[in-house]
């Protein structure tokens, strides 16, 4: 997979698939699947736009991704696209208007097909939608696939719902809208140095920028280590046993693990288990904590 910034022309014919792509749940996971298969089965590459950054900022200023753009690449490869087509959401961009976007997407590409989902908007205001896609489209030679409302348990499959979820500490049901687990990745840095207490080895991250935190709480984790895996438990908040009030994202490492201060960790959010919670002393602290790692998948 290669990414391509927005200016870099593709002589190639790709087929595209146009939206955020954010929390890549169902809904997204459909549409980049149907466009991979077209693309195989018609010889075109298959091509995902997206922002490399968070859009929802300039529009809320407490908006935060589900997925940062890095974790996104990672599941695009996953998912098997060959090309990532990127741009970074600013002012300019946000005040093109849905006509000035589509010339500019099509000036130097080779589109063959596009893939949309059916509430697609584009350009200034959001005024571009579906409809004017398929009209310019149209006069271009080119077809347009919209992907239909995707709904689970009656409900409209989005990333707004899952990031209410994800602060409810709904994880269960989150994570089957996502169709994988919620997950993040890190370097490991210095925190209070106190894993002695516990008997456990334990890891904070430098949690990404701009990326959402769910709820704070203790959650049965995954953690992958190089390429090795462990079970894990996860502290995401505060540490009242120890009177701290700042919030970082702690993880305590079923298993024997070497020095790993500065290394990337990639910690997957499995089973809520329980509140944040004051204990008597570290002792007491150190045995729940213990019993947190017997959580079962």
């Amino acid at each position: 997979m290669i990414s391509l910034s927005f200016e870099k022309e593709i002589t190639a014919p790709i087929c595209l698939a146009l939206g955020f792509f954010d929390s890549v749940h169902l809904g997204h996971r459909k549409l980049l699947e149907k466009t991979t298969a077209y693309s195989a089965a018609h010889k075109a590459f298959s091509c995902v736009f997206t922002f490399d950054n968070d859009m929802g900022a300039f529009f809320d200023k407490d908006s935060k991704q589900i997925f940062t753009f890095n974790e996104r690449m990672e599941i695009f490869e996953k998912l098997g696209l060959d090309i990532v087509l990127y741009k970074s959401f600013d002012k300019i961009f946000m005040n093109k208007s849905a006509e000035e976007f589509l010339s500019e997407l099509f000036s130097s590409r080779n589109i063959v097909k596009i893939f949309c989902g059916y509430d697609y908007s584009f350009g200034r205001g959001g005024k571009g939608n579906v409809s004017l896609l398929e009209k310019f489209c149209k006069d271009k030679g080119v077809e347009v696939e919209v992907i239909s409302k995707i709904e689970q348990d009656g409900e409209r499959v989005s990333t707004t719902l899952i990031k209410e979820l994800l602060f409810q500490g709904d994880l269960e049901k989150a994570n089957k809208l996502l169709k994988e687990p919620f997950w993040t990745q890190g370097a490991v840095v210095h925190g209070r140095n106190v894993g002695h207490l516990y008997g456990i080895p334990t890891a904070n991250i430098e949690y990404p920028k701009g990326k959402i935190l769910p709820k704070h709480g203790v959650y049965g984790t995954i953690v992958y280590i190089d390429s090795t895996k462990y079970k894990g438990v996860t502290n995401i908040g505060t540490k009242p046993t120890f009177d701290e009030s700042s919030i970082s994202v702690e993880t305590f490492i079923d298993g024997t693990i070497n020095d790993i201060y500065g290394k990337e960790l990639k910690i997957v959010f499995v089973k809520y288990l329980r509140d944040i919670q004051k204990f008597d002393s570290p002792a007491a602290l150190s045995a729940q904590i213990h019993r947190d790692l017997n959580w079962r998948y």
